[in-house]
């Protein structure tokens, strides 16, 4: 079974980690990815092929609408593809919804990664689009109830039109380890310190400047804090940095960079915070759960990302910053949930990959 990837970019986000979970056990099944990426180089592209798959890089849309159409066509002409699975965002380009369908494939899969749509121009060809993706796609697919809803109306979902495939994970993969928490607080200077964390780029929606206004009420109570920013240094990350230096509590992060072994920095610490201001289900709550980590978050991000209701706070965007500091220092004193249980839990709440991946398999069989 062959399917066509199209909306991987060029950074390791949520999105390409989907794509990419999903690959890496469905590859096993007989099932092949291939991919379209419109950037310089698309995100694991070493894995890709790797794992057998093709990436054809064709023009921007936007720089290049006609050459992006054409190169889209000349693929799906050449070869023959069980269905074309397009990951969103937004409905700001729905282009290749529009030439998969125009080319006769006979499933067209949007599938909504998001629940909000940042900048106006966006936003403006995001409700322009969204009503217009019923005339294109025969499935619609979700990673989440609130993305669903943002993308495809309140009322498709509820008539059941709507798939929801969670952001599912390898548990295994960031499952706790006491030796590696034990090494890398020794190697990084942590011990008898509260270790805050993050795994996210610096991006908007993640709210990496409000982290660093509660690192500062927070400094004010508790001498040992640190803050751990694991994520490419890349985006917004020198505005948050100079934030932190106005803010006089840049001794006190750990700008950690991209990761590769997520689970030893997720062990190291003590409690995760994710202030985002929109989110559906982010792979990094997931993962720090899976961890056994507390977890203090936002309540702009969806609900369905809380698998362990008594590790995690959800709190107002809106309340004061000595809250979510009080909060954390309350929630990094909770003991890790044990592993066994924590995997049968995330299986239990459709995040298990080997599961879910079986469950994708069978909607690209349909």
């Amino acid at each position: 079974m062959k399917i066509l990837q199209i909306g991987m970019g060029n950074v390791a986000g949520g999105l390409e980690a989907f794509v990419m979970n999903y690959y890496r056990v469905l590859v096993r099944m007989d099932v092949q990815f291939d991919f379209v990426c419109m950037y310089d180089k698309i995100a694991y592209e070493d894995e890709i092929y790797r794992l057998g798959g093709k990436v054809y890089y064709v023009p921007n849309v936007k720089r290049d609408y006609r050459g992006y159409a054409k190169s889209l066509k000349q693929i799906l002409r050449k070869e023959k593809y069980d269905a074309v699975h397009v990951n969103m965002l937004s409905a700001a380009n729905i282009v290749p919804l529009r030439i998969a369908h125009t080319m006769g494939v006979k499933k067209v899969i949007a599938h909504s990664h998001s629940s909000s749509c940042p900048g106006v121009i966006r936003n403006l060809m995001d409700s322009w689009n969204r009503p217009r993706i019923s005339r294109y796609a025969t499935d619609k697919v979700a990673c989440a109830e609130i993305a669903g809803r943002w993308m495809f109306g309140s009322r498709a979902f509820e008539q059941g039109e709507v798939t929801v495939i969670q952001n599912a994970i390898c548990a295994d993969k960031f499952s706790f380890s006491a030796e590696e928490r034990k090494l890398l607080r020794e190697e990084m200077g942590w011990q008898g310190k509260t270790v805050i964390g993050h795994v996210g780029r610096f991006d908007i929606p993640k709210n990496h400047e409000r982290m660093i206004e509660i690192l500062a009420s927070l400094r004010d109570r508790e001498e040992n804090v640190v803050l751990c920013l694991v994520g490419p240094k890349e985006g917004l990350y020198p505005s948050v940095r100079e934030k932190a230096q106005k803010l006089g509590v840049e001794d006190k992060i750990c700008f950690a960079g991209k990761q590769e072994n997520i689970r030893r920095y997720l062990s190291a610490m003590d409690v995760f915070l994710f202030p985002s201001l929109f989110e559906g289900v982010p792979f990094a709550l997931i993962e720090a759960q899976t961890n056994g980590l507390a977890c203090v978050m936002s309540d702009a991000v969806s609900e369905e990302a809380v698998v362990f209701p008594e590790a995690v706070k959800r709190l107002p965007l809106q309340e004061e910053n000595r809250v979510w500091a009080d909060t954390l220092l309350e929630m990094s004193r909770l003991r890790k949930t044990d592993a066994d249980s924590t995997k049968q839990r995330l299986a239990e709440a459709h995040f298990d990959i080997t599961k879910e991946a079986q469950r994708l398999k069978q909607l690209y069989e349909e």
